[in-house]
């Protein structure tokens, strides 16, 4: 394959000058670099599943296309999943996709990935791949041509509103399908019900409170995609601000932690995040952002180091769905990339209070920096609202006394006798 990169201004052209005779892919996100790898993402602009409807029995072989569309739309529908905003058939199989009403930026990685990784598990019974999860991903272009079956890749069906594509606002598209699947949901439904209904109470699901309680507290749910992620931007963030780009060895710094430790750190985050397949060239790659040419470079300093995370990484991919759903039941004792708490990192890598504050990390913050970062935050609030500070209030009481106004002069007693009139 030839791999091109065009700046987005490029774009329109493009692809409008695009042979439909040649097999063609496109990049399903924006990139920093002229460099397709997850690690310089830009923005994204929807989320998307592929669906291989040749491999699974829920499309019969006579079912034309629009036949499958309208049995997609009435799946959706069934299962109380938002309506994709555009189907296309990729020539093959047929991939769904549900646009963002504004672009979300790359901060959002970790939970645009988690998403992913929801709908697919969504459209199982419809055959949906999942290795189709990463930022990183290419899919075939419409009106060019899949040369395994000489079909063409067509827009199929546009959910409109207002004589426009249907788009969603990303956070509140995540809440509604994140982080729990559809069964536990029903499962959830039918429990309560049987418990609520004797008492005649009304009926919540456990993670419609947990998100008034978020939204109160203007939080968002813990999903370990997106911290993932986020631990990789600070580690990032640490190496500019406090480095300048380039961790050194210990040796030269004086500090607990290496190029060695890093990588780990790093290299366990992306594992959370990146395919198998794609999980070395990126761990290279963000090595070599942050990490010694001399470290990077050496077999036996980051591939030994990773040695042992590519492989869990290959273990789980080789999974079946079931070994898959075990695997995740199992907890601690769950087979794949290193997982571990914010304050081990914190420790491993001797992040300090004032590298927390001063490089405003996003994360790796301990409790005591939340602490502070919550109180400025109220302060903040309360302020807005338009409530003075303490000071000011209390200096304004204090103009407000009669100790300060002395009532008792102007009347021509004492203290003692007024506050005794009183």
């Amino acid at each position: 394959m030839t791999q091109k990169a065009y700046k987005l201004d490029q774009l329109e052209f493009v692809l409008s000058h695009i042979a439909n005779d040649r097999d063609t892919y496109m990049a399903q996100g924006f990139f920093s670099r002229p460099c397709r790898r997850a690690l310089f993402i830009e923005t994204m602009t929807h989320a998307y599943v592929d669906i291989d409807c040749y491999k699974t029995e829920f499309f019969p072989d006579w079912m034309t296309r629009q036949q499958k569309v309208q049995s997609i739309l009435s799946y959706c529908d069934d299962n109380l999943i938002p309506v994709p905003s555009a189907i296309i058939s990729s020539g093959r199989g047929i991939y769904l996709k549900w646009y963002w009403a504004s672009p979300i930026p790359r901060e959002a990685v970790g939970r645009a990935v988690a998403l992913n990784k929801q709908l697919v598990s969504l459209f199982a019974p419809l055959g949906a791949d999942p290795a189709c999860v990463d930022v990183s991903r290419i899919l075939r272009v419409v009106g060019t041509l899949n040369s395994k079956n000489n079909q063409p890749v067509e827009l199929l069906h546009q959910t409109d509103r207002d004589g426009h594509a249907m788009t969603y606002v990303f956070d509140d598209f995540a809440d509604e399908v994140l982080p729990y699947s559809l069964e536990q949901i029903r499962e959830w439904r039918e429990a309560q019900k049987e418990r609520y209904e004797a008492r005649g109470q009304v009926i919540h699901l456990a993670r419609e409170k947990a998100r008034e309680r978020l939204k109160a507290g203007n939080r968002k749910a813990f999903n370990r995609f997106d911290w993932s992620w986020r631990v990789v931007e600070d580690i990032r963030t640490i190496a500019d601000k406090k480095y300048g780009g380039v961790i050194p060895y210990c040796e030269e710094s004086g500090h607990v932690a290496g190029p060695d430790m890093y990588a780990h750190i790093g290299a366990s985050m992306l594992g959370n995040i990146i395919p198998s397949q794609q999980l070395w060239p990126e761990i290279k790659t963000w090595a070599g952002l942050i990490l010694p040419a001399s470290y990077v470079n050496d077999k036996r300093n980051l591939l030994a180091h990773s040695s042992t995370l590519l492989k869990k990484a290959r273990q789980v991919a080789n999974m079946t769905e079931e070994e898959r759903i075990r695997n995740e039941e199992a907890g601690l004792n769950r087979k794949g990339a290193y997982r571990y708490k914010t304050q081990t990192i914190i420790d491993r890598l001797g992040i300090t209070s004032d590298d927390m504050r001063n490089f405003n990390l996003k994360v790796l913050i301990d409790k005591d920096e939340k602490r502070r970062r919550d109180r400025e935050n109220t302060m903040h609030k309360r302020r807005e609202a338009g409530v003075m500070e303490r000071v000011e209030w209390l200096s304004m009481v204090k103009a407000d006394s009669a100790e300060s106004r002395r009532p008792w002069l102007s009347l021509g007693i004492s203290r003692a006798t007024y506050y005794r009139n009183k």
